[in-house]
């Protein structure tokens, strides 16, 4: 069972705005508990949120879209997983693949594939 540690470590070398605790620390728990920190999570650039609703561009057609108009993705690098969103909207990605797919029909039937 892991302990929820409230203090850093010693050999933390990055602390946080406030001072008192570590980034990793105030990005995982600090919207909960610490409110005058603004280090809580990185944003990425191309979302903004609009109405209350949080929203990405595509970087194909460039359209700013909810984040539900995207696929999710899972990338594991160095052991860790992370869940992100695809960079191109759900009606791209289905295009590409419908083009995709008619070049390949057509490679096939000509016998190139």
């Amino acid at each position: 069972m892991n302990i929820h540690q409230t203090s850093p470590r010693s050999d933390c070398t990055h602390f946080a705005k406030c001072g008192k605790r570590s980034i990793a620390y105030c990005r995982r728990y600090g919207a909960h508990e610490c409110l005058s920190c603004q280090l809580v999570k990185r944003k990425p650039k191309n979302r903004v949120i609009v109405d209350g609703i949080e929203r990405k561009k595509c970087t194909h057609c460039g359209k700013v879209l909810p984040l539900h108009r995207f696929y999710d993705r899972t990338v594991v690098r160095n052991g860790k997983s992370y869940h992100l969103k695809t960079s191109w909207c759900r009606l791209c990605m289905s295009g590409s693949q419908c083009e995709r797919n008619k070049r390949k029909v057509a490679a096939s039937k000509f016998g190139f594939g």
